[in-house]
C-alpha cells in the first residue's frame, strides 16, 4: 500500500474524504488526520508524505529536468548576448546536470521574481494618470504662501494683477524706501479702488467657504482647501495664490472669532426671522368603543431681528498709511505671511471689527444713532445679555432668583453655582429633564471657580481632563461653557447649545468694503445685519402672573438675576456694581440724579424692589433727555437708559405698572414695535 493508499484509507476511517475533497479541511482535521495515521501504520505522516514528494520528483527523467533548469534559469538571469555562436555551444557545453533540488530552487526563484514584477506592474497602474482631457486635470499642489518668490513683474511672483510690480504699493511692500518718492496724481485713488476690488473678492470667498462648510481656521492658515478654485472662472497659478493668500486672511480673522464654538451663526435674516415652535398635547388614552378623540397640537412662534450696523472709515494721505505700514514691515513678529499694503489695510481693519463684534454679542444693546455722531460698537446690535433681558421683559422666561446666587465672590462662587443648579433641578417635572443642557459662567472668573473648588474639594485636584471640575459642575452631570467678555458679571445661564443663535444676513457681508476718493481723503465703508436670537423658549404667556404659575414648566432656558441692590435712600447709583440695579425700601422720598461711572454703549437697568418711597428718577440734568419723568408703581418697574454723546442718559424702554413701553425711536427693530 503505497503513501496515497494510506492516507485515503485514515480519511475514510475519520470520514473526512468529503471535506479533503472540497479542500476544507480544519486545522484540528489536519491534527486528527496525523495522530490516526500513526496510529495506524506506526508511521510519521509528514515524513511519509515527504518521502513520496521526493518520488514523485525523481520520476521526472534527467533530460526533461536538464531542459526545465535551462528554462528557469534563463527567467531568472536571462543570459547576456553572446558575441558569436561559439560561446553560447560552449555554455550549453559546459552546463552542469540538473538535479531536484537545484530545480526546485529555481522555481522558487521565479515565483519570488514573478511577484516582484506584479507588484512593480500594480505600482505604476495606481500612479497612472486619468485617461480625461488636459484641459480638465487640476493637479493639487501645496503653494507656499508668501509665493515663489518676487519678480520684476510681480510681487512674491504672484502673477495677478493686484500684485504687479508697477503699482506704487507693491514697490514700497519689496523696497520700504520707495515710500520716500511722490506719490502720483491718481495712485492713492487706483489704490483704495483695489482695496474694494479685494474685499469684494474676500466676502465672495467667505460666503463660498461658509457654504460648503469649510471655515476652519486651522485648515485654511494651512491652505487645505486652496485648490478648491470653484467660482473661480480662470484658475491660473496666480488666482490659485490670491485664493491661498484670502483663506490665509480669512482664517487671521477667523482666530478673533471666539463665541460662534458656543453658539452658532444663522444667516439670511434680513429683517425679522419667524421660528415655529409645536407644543403637543396629551395623546394616549384607555381603550374604549366609540369616536373618543384625544390629543391635538399649538403651534407658537419665537422672533428674531438683526439690526443694521457698518464700519465707515476715512483714510487721510496715503503717506499716513505708508509710514504705518514700513513700521508693520519692520517689525519682528511670529506671523509667516507677509501681507501687502492692501492685504494690511484688510486685515487689520478686519480684526478690529471681529473683536468688538465678539464683544457686542455678548454685551451690545441697539440703540438708534444720534443724528450725525458716530455710535458706540455696542450699540450697533444687540447680544445676548439684554436679548436675555428682554425676554424676561416679555415674560417668556422666568428667572431663577435668589440672593445667594444673584451675585457671588471668589469665596462663594463655587457654593452660589451649586446652589443655582440644585434650584433649576428642585424645579423640573417629570416630563422635564437636563441632559442636554450646559451651564454657561463667566470665563474671567475661571480662578475663582479653581479656587473655591481646591478649598471644598481638596488642594490636589486636577483641573486638565474634559470631565474635571473645571468643565463640570461638582456633583452633577453638567457641563460647563465658560464665556469671555462678560467682564465682572455673576450672569450664568442653562441651555441647550445650538438654541441661542447669532443673526445675520449674507455671509461675509462685513468684509465687502467699497471705497470712494473724496479730495485728499478716500472713504471706505462696508454695511451689513446681525443680531441675536433664541430658536426655543417654551410656552408663551399673556400676563407675568400665568408664567409664574407656569412655575418654569417646558421652559428652555434658565437664568439667574444678576443684579446688585441700590443702598437706602442713595440718591446716585455707581455702575461699577453692574448694569442691573435694584431699589429698594426707602426711609424718605428719593430721586435718582445719576448713574456715577457709567460708561458708553452699555445699558443701565434700574429696577424698583419695593413700593415704600421707591426711587423715582426726574426728567432733569442728567436725565434730561428720557421720555417724561420715571415713577415706578408696583415692584418689577424699570427704566434701562443708555448715555448718548452729551454725558446725559436717553431711555430705552421703561416698565411703569407692569406694561412695558418701548422707546421706538431708539430701538424701532425690536419685535412688537412697528
Amino acid at each position: 500500500m503505497n503513501f496515497r493508499e494510506k492516507l485515503g484509507n485514515v480519511l475514510q476511517l475519520l470520514k473526512l474524504s468529503d471535506k479533503a475533497t472540497a479542500k476544507q479541511l480544519t486545522s484540528e482535521d489536519i491534527v486528527a488526520i496525523a495522530t490516526r495515521y500513526q496510529k495506524e501504520f506506526q508511521a510519521n505522516l509528514r515524513e511519509d508524505m515527504e518521502a513520496d514528494s521526493a518520488q514523485q520528483q525523481q520520476q521526472m527523467s534527467q533530460d526533461e529536468m536538464n531542459q526545465l533548469q535551462s528554462l528557469l534559469a534563463g527567467v531568472v538571469t536571462p543570459p547576456a548576448v553572446a558575441n558569436n555562436a561559439a560561446e553560447k555551444e560552449e555554455k550549453s557545453l559546459n552546463q552542469p546536470e540538473a538535479t531536484p533540488e537545484g530545480v526546485i530552487e529555481l522555481a522558487r526563484s521565479v515565483v519570488k521574481q514573478n511577484g516582484e514584477l506584479q507588484n512593480l506592474v500594480r505600482q505604476m497602474s495606481d500612479q497612472t494618470a486619468a485617461d480625461t482631457p488636459s484641459a480638465a486635470v487640476i493637479t493639487p499642489v501645496t503653494m507656499r504662501i508668501n509665493g515663489p518668490g518676487t519678480t520684476a513683474k510681480h510681487l512674491f511672483g504672484i502673477e495677478a494683477p493686484m500684485f504687479d510690480m508697477s503699482k506704487r504699493w507693491n514697490k514700497i511692500t519689496e523696497n520700504p524706501d520707495y515710500s520716500s518718492t511722490n506719490i502720483e496724481d491718481g495712485e492713492e485713488k487706483a489704490f483704495f479702488q483695489e482695496v474694494a476690488v479685494f474685499s469684494k473678492s474676500l466676502a465672495r470667498r467667505y460666503e463660498y467657504l461658509n457654504k460648503n462648510h469649510l471655515l476652519d481656521p486651522v485648515k485654511l492658515a494651512a491652505g487645505e482647501f486652496s485648490t478648491d478654485l470653484s467660482g473661480v472662472d480662470d484658475a491660473k497659478v496666480g488666482d490659485q495664490y490670491v485664493i491661498r493668500r484670502q483663506d490665509a486672511l480669512i482664517a487671521h480673522v477667523l482666530k478673533k472669532r471666539e463665541l460662534t464654538q458656543f453658539f452658532p451663526v444663522r444667516y439670511g435674516v434680513q429683517d425679522h426671522d419667524l421660528v415655529f415652535n409645536t407644543f403637543f398635547d396629551e395623546v394616549s388614552q384607555g381603550w374604549q368603543e366609540g369616536e373618543v378623540w384625544k390629543g391635538g397640537m399649538k403651534l407658537e412662534n419665537e422672533m428674531g431681528h438683526v439690526d443694521d450696523a457698518m464700519i465707515k472709515m476715512k483714510f487721510g494721505p496715503m503717506k499716513k498709511l505708508e509710514r504705518m505700514y514700513i513700521g508693520y514691515l519692520n517689525k519682528e513678529g511670529s506671523d509667516p505671511i507677509k501681507w501687502s499694503l492692501i492685504e494690511y489695510c484688510i486685515v487689520n481693519t478686519l480684526e478690529t471689527a471681529q473683536v468688538e463684534q465678539n464683544k457686542r454679542r455678548v454685551r451690545g444693546v441697539y440703540a438708534t444713532p444720534e443724528k450725525g455722531v458716530p455710535s458706540h460698537f455696542l450699540n450697533a446690535s444687540t447680544g445676548l445679555i439684554y436679548t436675555l433681558l428682554r425676554y424676561y421683559h416679555e415674560n417668556k422666561i422666568l428667572l431663577h432668583d435668589d440672593e445667594s446666587y444673584r451675585s457671588y465672590t471668589k469665596e462663594t462662587m463655587v457654593d452660589a453655582v451649586k446652589e443655582f443648579v440644585a434650584d433649576i433641578i428642585e424645579k423640573c417635572t417629570e416630563d422635564m429633564d437636563l441632559d442636554q443642557h450646559v451651564i454657561y459662567l463667566n470665563s474671567l472668573h475661571q480662578t475663582w471657580w479653581k479656587e473655591g473648588c481646591r478649598a471644598k474639594y481638596g488642594k490636589d485636584l486636577d483641573f486638565t481632563g474634559p470631565n474635571s471640575y473645571l468643565n463640570i459642575v461638582p456633583d452633577t452631570e453638567l457641563h460647563i461653557r465658560w464665556m469671555p467678555y462678560l467682564g465682572q458679571s455673576c450672569l450664568m445661564f442653562l441651555d441647550i447649545p445650538g438654541n441661542l443663535q447669532f443673526l445675520e444676513y449674507i455671509p461675509g457681508e462685513m468684509m465687502a468694503f467699497k471705497a470712494k476718493d473724496d479730495m485728499e481723503m478716500v472713504k471706505c465703508w462696508s454695511t451689513w445685519k446681525e443680531g441675536t436670537a433664541a430658536a426655543f423658549l417654551g410656552r408663551r404667556f399673556k400676563t407675568r402672573a400665568e408664567l409664574v404659575q407656569n412655575n418654569f414648566e417646558w421652559q428652555q432656558i434658565f437664568m439667574n438675576k444678576p443684579s446688585v441692590d441700590v443702598a437706602v435712600d442713595a440718591t446716585e447709583i455707581d455702575a461699577k456694581d453692574g448694569f442691573w440695579q435694584i431699589t429698594g425700601e426707602n426711609t424718605k422720598a428719593t430721586v435718582i440724579t445719576d448713574i456715577k461711572n457709567a460708561k458708553p454703549g452699555v445699558g443701565y437697568l434700574i429696577e424698583c424692589g419695593s413700593k415704600t418711597n421707591a426711587s423715582t428718577i426726574s426728567k432733569t440734568g442728567k436725565f434730561g433727555d428720557i421720555t417724561e419723568a420715571y415713577t415706578p408703581k408696583a415692584e418689577g418697574d424699570y427704566i434701562l437708559v443708555l448715555l448718548n454723546s452729551k454725558g446725559n442718559f436717553r431711555e430705552l424702554e421703561r416698565c411703569v405698572g407692569g406694561v412695558r413701553t418701548v422707546n421706538v425711536e431708539l430701538q424701532p427693530n425690536l419685535p412688537g414695535v412697528r
